[in-house]
């Protein structure tokens, strides 16, 4: 019997790798009931994060798009479906069973990836395992070397951090960072030495080392709105259950990047939360520039593909984006849109379905991302129905308007109502807020305070230091390439018309426009962060780079002197971006390897400052606790709640009849507080505030005052 079920079984390729993921499961589902060590952790993130998502695409018509697609699609799908998935069985089960408890967790998810196996067995049983992967390894003579070398970086990166945490020994690191751009010079000159595989995996390790250089310094989480999303993390974590009616008024709550998708991981893998936004949303944010590459190596050759993403992978918002985790999933999906609205080998079908499914997510992940996407990319969602007005518009013969598309839209904007109408109100209304703000502060005139300090920094407003003035050189330049490669495709609009989709040219267009009004309009860079708008517009943007510079080769009539133009330019943004400049110029700046670092003080979040925030926490006070602009990410990682803490007494500086004053290490140590945010003043000049009072706690590294 058992070897007629094992011939059965054998007897084709799809039998085999249903029983191969099936076998997977139960090893995965005992490896959780069971708590194994190491197995728990891997096999509870590895198989959620891959086989839910390959499943979803074994299931739509993509058997002849490359194993790279598939790939990226693979994982994607997986966070998609991890995070609809959560929605829905939070409000099957209510509060009646716990859903994020382990056992209905994993039952419910058993039952759901059997029945895909089951669906994906019937569908795909006559197809053999290269159809389903459509897998080529031939090497054809070229050097393995190179794709293998990158690995070294991630295992840099790590064995770096950790003795940068606990010896401040900084060396690896910098090896690190050094290796980086001479592993790309050397990817450049040996290019026809590369296997093609060597660049999507040199871009994602180069990324993935990046990330984990950021989030893994220190023992904590490490950023600024990080602290508010982790937060909001343990609220569904300890109440195993996504309660949007107590929470209603928090948008941070309203993203399930940050509640359901890390609580879901938590209770499967056992990871602890920290790490789980540390590492795992790495994984998540390496695969942002490997989904680019693939959008670019549609247009540009392969090296050209690769040095466009590195200009995303090079950005310091990027590098420092495991910050804002939530932006981190929402940005993955948003570019994965536009990898699928121009990607020819995805049928129209698939494109539609997946191009929705990538579009629902990015609006459940984060709010005013989905708001920048949506706004650019309906009008070429749309462009065949545009482009059908035309004729109507002008009465020729041809009055045939073009309604393709029409579905998706419907259904993104049925998605909108309900979602916004029923859950996450609160975030349509801090548009509506941010909208409000800018339309009262451009009635009220332009002023430098109405502009973010990155926007002012492009004209050279607010120069702090001659390493400040070169990041700033650095950026204005990739601007100036940007500006070049604009003006390029306009004066030879009908050469790179047939080069590019009309609709990729269309949101060069577009995004150069909200840049400009992102300068123009005052406020709009304040709400949201220059820098992140930027990294935001490179999907469209880091190929007009590319063409730029391209442009000013040809015009000098030495094609290879735009390697060597994009390669310096990215090699002095690297820099910047990595504070390599301060470190050369012997100022101590960078949060990851200057120990007296200026951000490494802001950033770095040591144990025992935690400890005093528990100390605090266990006491149970019952009132407000002061600390400035800073301190309060050590008090909520400490498990005190946002609402008890006060940010105002350092910026107000007058004196409190009652509460507590909490100080961390800069200001213990340096004698430093923040006002705000980057506003530095010596405690000195609120010596009033502390007047009356007395310390209850001190471990060197945090004070309590009552």
């Amino acid at each position: 019997m058992i070897t007629e079920i094992i011939k059965k079984i054998s007897s084709n390729d799809a039998n085999k790798l249903i029983f191969t993921l099936f076998c997977l499961l139960i090893a995965t589902d005992l490896s959780i009931f069971l708590n194994i060590p190491i197995l728990r952790e891997v096999l509870g993130v590895v198989f959620f994060t891959t086989v839910p998502g390959f499943l979803i695409l074994s299931l739509l018509p993509l058997h002849k798009i490359k194993f790279l697609k598939k790939i990226v699609l693979t994982f994607a799908l997986s966070i998609a479906f991890l995070m609809f998935f959560g929605l829905g069985l939070n409000f099957l089960y209510l509060v009646n069973i716990k859903p994020f408890t382990l056992v209905p967790l994993l039952v419910s998810l058993n039952l759901i990836i059997l029945a895909l196996m089951l669906i994906s067995f019937k569908k795909n049983k006559n197809l053999t395992f290269d159809q389903l992967f459509n897998w080529e390894m031939n090497l054809e003579n070229k050097s393995i070397s190179l794709a293998i070398f990158p690995i070294l970086l991630p295992i840099l990166a790590i064995i770096g951090t950790f003795l940068m945490n606990k010896m401040e020994y900084n060396f690896i690191i910098l090896v690190m960072l050094f290796l980086i751009p001479i592993y790309v010079a050397c990817l450049l000159i040996f290019k026809n030495k590369a296997h093609h595989s060597t660049y999507p995996l040199a871009i994602w390790l180069i990324s993935l080392a990046l990330l984990l250089l950021n989030g893994l310094t220190s023992n904590h989480i490490f950023g600024i709105d990080v602290h508010h999303e982790y937060a909001v993390f343990n609220i569904t974590f300890s109440q195993a259950f996504w309660d949007v009616v107590t929470n209603a008024s928090n948008a941070y709550y309203l993203c399930t990047s940050i509640t359901i998708l890390p609580t879901i991981y938590a209770v499967l893998s056992n990871i602890n939360g920290e790490y789980i936004f540390k590492t795992i949303y790495a994984f998540i944010g390496s695969l942002v520039p490997l989904v680019a590459y693939l959008t670019f190596n549609k247009y540009f050759k392969k090296d050209k593909a690769f040095l466009a993403a590195l200009l995303i992978v090079f950005q310091n918002f990027f590098i420092l984006s495991l910050g804002c985790t939530r932006q981190l999933v929402a940005l993955l999906f948003f570019f994965l849109a536009v990898f699928i609205l121009f990607d020819k080998e995805i049928s129209d079908k698939s494109r539609k379905i997946l191009l929705i499914i990538s579009v629902w997510a990015m609006i459940i992940s984060h709010y005013s991302t989905a708001y920048v996407a949506l706004t650019l990319l309906l009008p070429i969602i749309l462009l065949p129905f545009l482009k059908s007005l035309v004729p109507y518009l002008k009465n020729l013969k041809n009055k045939k308007i073009n309604f393709q598309n029409f579905d998706v839209i419907v259904l993104i904007f049925a998605f909108m109502v309900v979602w916004y109408g029923v859950f996450a109100g609160i975030q349509l209304a801090a548009g509506s807020g941010s909208m409000e703000q800018i339309s009262s502060s451009t009635a009220s005139g332009i002023t430098a305070d109405s502009r973010d300090a990155s926007v002012l920094a492009i004209f050279g407003i607010g120069v702090k230091s001659l390493p400040n003035l070169m990041s700033i050189i650095a950026n204005d330049l990739v601007f100036f390439a940007i500006f070049l490669g604009l003006l390029g495709i306009t004066l030879k609009f009908k050469y790179y018309r047939k080069k590019m989709d009309f609709g990729f040219i269309l949101g060069i267009y577009l995004f150069i426009l909200l840049l400009i009004m992102f300068i123009i309009v005052p406020m709009v860079s304040k709400l949201y962060g220059a820098p992140r708008i930027f990294l935001q517009s490179l999907i469209f943007l880091a190929p007009a780079f590319i063409i730029g510079l391209d442009e000013v080769a040809k015009l000098l009539r030495k094609v290879n002197l735009s390697y060597v133009l994009i390669f310096v330019l990215l090699v002095s943004l690297f820099s910047c971006s990595t504070y390599l400049q301060y470190y050369f110029y012997g100022t101590p700046y960078s949060p990851h390897y200057d120990s007296n670092g200026k951000l490494r003080g802001e950033y770095f979040i040591y144990d025992q400052e935690i400890m005093g925030a528990q100390w605090l926490n266990n006491s149970k006070i019952d009132q407000k606790i002061y600390t400035d602009g800073i301190g309060h990410q050590r008090l909520m990682l400490g498990g005190i709640q946002f609402n008890n803490i006060s940010q105002q007494l350092f910026l107000d500086n007058k004196t409190i009849p009652h509460g507590y004053i909490y100080e961390w290490n800069v200001n213990i140590k340096k004698g430093i507080v923040y006002t705000q945010l980057e506003e530095e003043e010596n405690i000195t000049n609120f010596r009033n505030l502390f007047i009356g009072k007395f310390i209850i706690y001190d471990n060197g590294y945090s004070r309590i005052w009552d």
